[in-house]
């Protein structure tokens, strides 16, 4: 057996956008995880994991890659086993996906190796339960850019049904990620479980508004329209320092912030690069006078692409 080597990439996401919990999403450029995987003779996957980040499961019965390449492998019963290495670049309980990114990446690394791989957005449905695994829950918003890239709307869940949103790519999106964790479950278990109607009415408001405000680029309606009245107002409990970060955004020339999935990460909306940077190191800095934790900052446009994968020998 000719043992290629395939690699896949899956990149970190912002979820929920303000008021889409659980149903919108948009990928950007950094961070990510990354999966490696190979042909073996013996039928069964061998799993390992290295990286920077070292508190996820190495254990293959936990561990959301290996949890995702098995269900592909005693689905489609391949004549072969797999080998499989997750590169974990991504902190755990970061707010950005890192489960999904894991899930993805592992997905679109086996079905490089199947005989009959399968489209991209038919791994949707191995994907999510890497990260039903990690939270309990079913939910795509992380999943689906991270796999499909650009912005998502998962219109339902049963059926599951994901559709692209059109993006003008000249919004910049600032993500600020302080050192602490967010346990995704903690942070869905603190939820409301009704809302009132008047909140529901302005945030059906929001989504709608958001939606239009990716297709024309148009920052300022984005950043009206990522305000969250129901799950901000809980889980920034959960984030030291969070209202102050936030007003240190919109000082600094943000149009909107909110929480970044779970938390702890925050993202910003900035009409430029150079706003951008200008509002990251804003955000940095109060974070570090207000909570005194260090942040990572990133910057992206949205990433279109989603998971790449690459080959070789």
């Amino acid at each position: 057996m000719r043992k290629r080597i395939v690699r896949a990439f899956a990149p970190a996401t912002i979820a929920n956008l303000g008021p889409g919990f659980d149903v919108l999403g948009l990928a950007i450029d950094r961070p990510g995880d990354f999966v490696t995987a190979a042909r073996q003779l013996d039928p069964s996957l061998t799993f390992s994991v290295r990286g920077k980040e070292r508190t996820v499961p190495s254990d293959a019965r936990k561990n959301v890659a290996s949890f995702v390449a098995q269900l592909m492998l005693d689905e489609f019963k391949p004549p072969f086993g797999i080998q499989l290495v997750l590169d974990k670049r991504m902190p755990i309980g970061s707010g950005l996906g890192s489960s999904a990114a894991s899930s993805v990446a592992a997905a679109a690394a086996v079905n490089a190796l199947l005989p009959k791989p399968l489209k991209r957005h038919e791994l949707l449905r191995f994907a999510i339960e890497g990260e039903r695994l990690a939270s309990g829950a079913m939910h795509a918003d992380n999943v689906a850019p991270s796999l499909l890239g650009g912005a998502c709307l998962v219109r339902s869940y049963d059926p599951l049904e994901v559709v692209r949103i059109p993006v003008r790519n000249t919004i910049f999106w600032v993500v600020v990620h302080p050192h602490m964790e967010v346990r995704t479950e903690e942070a869905r278990n603190i939820l409301p479980t009704s809302v009132p109607l008047e909140k529901a009415i302005h945030h059906w408001g929001n989504v709608a508004g958001l939606t239009i405000g990716l297709s024309t680029g148009d920052a300022a309606l984005v950043g009206r329209c990522v305000a969250d009245e129901i799950v901000e107002p809980v889980r920034s409990s959960l984030i030291p320092g969070f209202h102050d970060v936030k007003k240190a955004a919109l000082a600094a020339g943000a149009t909107g912030c909110s929480i970044s999935g779970s938390g702890p990460s925050l993202f910003a909306v900035a009409p430029s690069r150079s706003a951008a940077k200008k509002i990251g190191a804003a955000m940095k800095r109060q974070f570090a006078t207000s909570s005194r934790v260090a942040c990572d900052v990133y910057l992206s446009r949205v990433n279109m692409e989603g998971t790449r994968v690459g080959w070789r020998q």
